[in-house]
């Protein structure tokens, strides 16, 4: 704070040389002379090291790792819904009921031919299983019952629309009394405890991706962690790139299946790393560089840059742990300054795009 207030008033004298006259502001010090006299003001950092990676970036949509919907097999009203959005629903479990009266069904006819056909088999068994009657007369009873059975379970998936798979009924495309025709898709189940996505790489992309890289989804402040699980060794004719899959961990359904996210596939990661920002180096002809402070004073540093990432390099060379990086002022720096100090980090870089 102390720092703070000295320089402000540096800044206010300098300032009214604008209001003085040309003798008075002869007497009055210039800004080179305060930046000489009490140094540059400066923040610096505490270089450490840290996880540095490369990744590419894609945006793509989310979904449950198991996916489907159910469809009306006729054209009627809706009658009974039987469960939310949000709902824990298992395999053939009954979500949505029409009328039993619809003309298309035969509902009472074939729930009729049924129970008739249920009723024969059942007194043909008895004398099949006690030698009264031949195995052929058995077995085309049987072939009459399987068959009204079959009708039977038709109907009443055709009025009673089920679950295909077991999982969260995540979207309701009907209400009540609502008409529907033969074809409309009625829900969406998902199992979302994975969410999973295909992303399109181009041709000079794809050999930094393997299966197994780490990866993540991020989606409205949340983040997800995942894996690639399959990488195409062909290009798709259409997209005229490589389709790279990834599955995500989603255990506690914070995201939505269907939404779009950014995702992160990290191509390598270097730890242990000491991490420079852009804008804190300086670049002269083939000369990378920056400036560190020893005991107040500016000391011009050449470093090697490695790897990139955004506004972010990783340094090979030149640099090491516990320097005092100067990462603002840096431009008003040269070597041998002396240096007013305004802020010091300690805390490790983050980083961020």
């Amino acid at each position: 704070m102390k720092n703070y207030i000295k320089y402000a008033g540096l800044i206010i004298m300098a300032l009214a040389l604008g209001s003085c006259s040309k003798e008075e502001q002869t007497t009055l010090k210039n800004m080179e002379e305060i930046h000489k006299e009490n140094g540059i003001p400066v923040n610096l950092r505490i270089v450490s090291e840290q996880d540095f990676s490369t990744y590419l970036s894609f945006t793509s949509s989310l979904r449950g790792i198991k996916e489907s919907t159910g469809s009306s097999m006729l054209a009627d009203t809706v009658e009974e819904i039987l469960v939310d959005v949000g709902d824990y629903v298992k395999k053939d479990q009954a979500i949505i009921r029409f009328p039993k009266n619809n003309p298309a069904a035969n509902y009472y006819q074939a729930q009729a031919g049924f129970k008739a056909a249920e009723q024969a088999f059942k007194r043909i068994e008895s004398l099949f299983n006690s030698n009264g009657i031949s195995r052929q007369t058995y077995d085309d009873t049987k072939t009459q019952y399987d068959v009204q059975k079959a009708n039977w379970i038709t109907v009443n998936d055709m009025l009673e629309v089920k679950a295909p798979i077991s999982g969260y009924i995540t979207r309701l495309n009907v209400k009540t009394s609502d008409n529907v025709k033969s074809g409309d898709n009625l829900f969406t189940v998902s199992n979302y405890d994975e969410l999973s996505t295909t992303v399109w790489v181009a041709d000079h992309e794809i050999r930094q991706i393997i299966k197994g890289q780490r990866a993540t989804a991020d989606w409205e402040g949340l983040s997800l962690n995942g894996r690639v699980t399959q990488v195409d060794l062909a290009m798709d004719d259409e997209q005229k790139a490589f389709a790279v899959h990834l599955k995500f961990s989603n255990a506690e359904h914070a995201v939505p299946s269907g939404v779009t996210a950014n995702i992160n596939i990290e191509t390598k990661l270097i730890p242990n790393a000491l991490v420079v920002h852009r804008n804190e180096v300086l670049k002269n002809q083939d000369e990378w560089f920056v400036y560190l402070d020893k005991n107040g004073i500016a000391r011009k540093q050449v470093i090697q840059p490695g790897l990139r990432q955004g506004m972010y390099y990783e340094v090979l060379s030149g640099l090491k742990a516990e320097d005092k990086l100067i990462t603002q002022g840096v431009n008003l720096v040269r070597d041998q300054s002396l240096l007013l100090v305004i802020e010091e980090e300690t805390r490790q870089m983050v980083l961020k795009e």
